[in-house]
């Protein structure tokens, strides 16, 4: 009887077991961590900005013998305009720094024009000398290196080649005596388009928007060489071996944002 009894109750606890614990909520599994970004791979984009520069003329002769160009000063040309394009790079990722390379091609719409008149104190008052500067294109390749401030915020630093395409002229009218002490009304223009070479340093800003795009600001400022147009169009001889009379100076700033799109290692 105390045997029976005995296995009576030991079922009875193994059947409540059973059933507790059948009524007990089962704990998750813990999800998996998100995966950490990367900055590492290639990526292309686009860009859209604004640039200004100078392309200040300065008098380095005098284009009518015995004219004064005394206390002369030649204007401040300022060109400005729409930069717009794309960028190809590449980054590789250390830790919280991030190095790479980047070349970029942008068409350009910077211009500026200024005029004076009189230009000359004598030899013919009325003469008028007009300038204007133009750049059409920008492409640099550069280096860039940086530092994540978190692991979705880049600051960087950038520097390397700069090519720009210009276009610089001067224009001299003169109605009533000519602009060489030439009889009569002539005008002479000195022009050179050229494609210069230069340097660029600047930096920016880049955030993650998420594993793949990436959005961000940045700064350029580019320095070209000088350039001194030849005289393309003068009087008749002998007044038709006109030398350079004007040398314009060319550098730029850029502010730009640029969205671009990460391939995957």
């Amino acid at each position: 009887m105390r045997k029976t009894l005995l296995a009576s109750v030991s079922a009875i606890v193994l059947s409540s077991s059973t059933v507790l614990a059948a009524d007990m909520p089962v704990k998750a599994r813990p999800l998996p961590s998100p995966p950490i970004p990367t900055w590492t791979g290639f990526y292309v984009g686009l860009n859209a900005g604004y640039a200004w520069g100078s392309s200040d003329p300065s008098l380095t002769g005098n284009v009518a013998p015995g004219a004064n160009t005394a206390g002369i000063i030649t204007p401040d040309l300022n060109p400005k305009g729409f930069i717009g394009g794309g960028q190809l790079g590449y980054n590789w990722q250390f830790g919280q720094w991030v190095v790479g390379g980047e070349i970029d091609f942008s068409g350009l719409n910077a211009n500026a024009d200024a005029s004076i008149s009189p230009f000359f104190l004598t030899k013919g008052a009325s003469k008028t000398v007009t300038w204007s500067s133009r750049y059409d294109w920008l492409f640099t390749a550069r280096v860039r290196a940086g530092f994540l401030v978190s692991p979705t915020w880049l600051l960087y630093a950038t520097g390397g080649l700069a090519v720009t395409h210009v276009k610089d002229s001067a224009t001299c009218s003169a109605p009533v005596i000519g602009c060489t002490n030439a009889g009569g009304p002539n005008t002479v223009v000195w022009s050179e388009s050229d494609t210069l070479a230069g340097g660029t340093i600047g930096g920016g800003l880049e955030t993650m928007l998420a594993p793949n795009w990436t959005a961000r600001v940045e700064y350029l400022y580019a320095r070209f060489k000088d350039t001194t147009p030849p005289a393309t169009s003068t009087p008749p001889s002998p007044f038709n071996n006109v030398p350079p009379m004007f040398n314009f100076n060319h550098n730029l700033n850029i502010v730009r944002f640029a969205v671009n799109y990460k391939f995957n290692p």
